[in-house]
């Protein structure tokens, strides 16, 4: 019987940290996306929703954002533990750079080619080239779930960065179809009974989940690097 207890309460404690750990994950991410929510939400009130230029600029701050959940989830994923806060704002400072320059890279690519589709989107002499576009932008959004997972644990040169996630992205591409396919379900159970639910914590189920399909993946990328200079560890091993 006690042992029944040890077990219930052990399992109470373990799903309330969990769940305190996502929420708060959830709320530091909005917090530091907080020019983002006000040009959404002024958009949306204004009943315009086009991508435009100063949407763009509000959404370079999620990238660091995104790489710093990304990080204390991989610690999560790896230790079954973690101090958010602390380590939140920790990866947030160590990724900064990195993750900006990629998550701006790719704003700017995804915004070129979203101009070019609309210009060639009615000349259908051009259809080819909007294929072209597409595939361009599918590959750049799937490379996503690699680099920024990547950056979020290694300190690598950025050529090594890109080298590793086009590697990954084709040896282990079940993890980008399994994280689009997860987005888009709770992307259809924010529309229903659960929006509420899904504000709270559905950022950091992503990620959380994100780190978890990639465990095997970075394990792997660590056991290749082999690193022994203490100032190249991987930053979930420091």
């Amino acid at each position: 019987m006690n042992r029944k207890r040890e077990f219930g309460e052990g399992l109470i404690f373990n799903i309330s940290n969990y769940l305190f750990w996502f929420l708060l994950g959830n709320i530091y991410f909005w917090v530091m996306n907080i020019p983002y929510l006000f040009v959404a939400l002024t958009m949306s009130l204004n009943g315009n929703v086009d991508v435009n230029v100063i949407l763009i600029l509000s959404l370079i701050p999620m990238g660091p954002a995104l790489t710093a959940l990304l990080g204390v989830m991989g610690k999560l994923t790896r230790d079954g533990d973690v101090n958010l806060t602390k380590d939140f704002f920790k990866a947030y400072k160590e990724n900064l750079f990195d993750s900006l320059f990629f998550w701006t890279l790719g704003l700017l690519i995804l915004f070129v080619i979203k101009v070019d589709m609309v210009l060639i989107a009615n000349n259908s002499h051009l259809y080819f080239l909007n294929i072209v576009t597409k595939i361009i932008s599918y590959i750049c959004i799937a490379l996503a779930f690699y680099v920024f997972p990547i950056i979020s644990r290694f300190h690598l040169k950025k050529m090594s960065i890109v080298r590793l996630s086009f590697e990954y992205l084709i040896k282990k591409v079940y993890i980008c179809i399994i994280s689009f396919a997860v987005i888009y379900l709770l992307g259809i159970i924010s529309n229903k009974s659960f929006q509420v639910v899904m504000v709270l914590f559905s950022v950091s189920i992503v990620t959380y989940m994100i780190m978890y399909l990639q465990k095997g993946a970075l394990k792997d990328i660590e056991d290749r690097l082999n690193i022994k200079d203490e100032s190249k560890l991987s930053k979930g091993n420091k």
